[in-house]
């Protein structure tokens, strides 16, 4: 993840609102922790990663266009939000 917006930091002005993106996913990340495990609402946790989900989606596809590379490099984390997404909505339906 780190090395994926480094990357398109570098490519100059146009990559701000991907870096402020990178800045706003870790705080959803965070959140979605706390809703979980700490205060135990899975479905606020719900609510929280489909909004992460929806960030990184548009990250990826920023990413993509503003450096190849860093694109590919963001991949596997969009899948693994996208799996801990569904776990996440099925714990709530099965709840």
């Amino acid at each position: 993840m780190g090395v994926a917006i480094w990357r398109a930091w570098r490519t100059g002005p146009a990559a701000r609102p991907l870096v402020a993106g990178y800045f706003g996913q870790l705080v959803f990340n965070a959140l979605w922790s706390v809703l979980f495990f700490g205060l135990k609402q899975p479905a606020w946790a719900l609510v929280d990663i489909v909004g992460l989900l929806g960030l990184l989606g548009w990250m990826q596809i920023g990413l993509w266009r503003t450096d190849r590379l860093a694109g590919i490099l963001w991949l596997p984390y969009v899948l693994w939000v996208g799996f801990a997404t569904v776990l996440n909505a099925t714990i709530v339906r099965l709840n």
